[in-house]
């Protein structure tokens, strides 16, 4: 009786330190787990916040009147010497022929466009 007195002693605290062992881990795997999500966080934030400037910086860029400023001086309306005008019965024509035909078929997809 003696002997299984102390085994089931010897097992009671076995199993109990056994299991204050493993709460213990798995208390450092959540801490752990824990501050690399943070540093996840952290990352994340910065990348948000840079994004949030490129964003502006695109929209900064894209105003008009930025716009205006990049091209001045480059960009002017042609001369009506340079602008040619072409008919419906001439596009329908080109279209028609064995050149628009033949391996042109992004052009004759951009002149159909309306």
């Amino acid at each position: 009786m003696n002997r299984v007195w102390w085994m089931s002693i010897i097992l009671a605290v076995s199993l109990f330190g056994g299991g204050a062992i493993s709460i213990v881990w798995l208390r450092m795997e959540i801490s752990a787990t824990a501050k690399k999500c943070g540093n996840l966080e952290d990352q994340r934030e910065m990348v948000a916040r840079e994004l949030h400037e490129l964003r502006g910086q695109k929209s900064t860029m894209l105003r008009p009147s930025v716009l205006a400023q990049f091209v001045a001086g480059r960009l002017t309306v042609p001369k009506a010497s340079k602008t040619v005008h072409i008919s419906e019965r001439e596009i329908e024509s080109y279209l028609q022929s064995d050149i628009a035909r033949k391996d042109k078929l992004f052009r004759r997809k951009f002149l159909l466009r309306r």
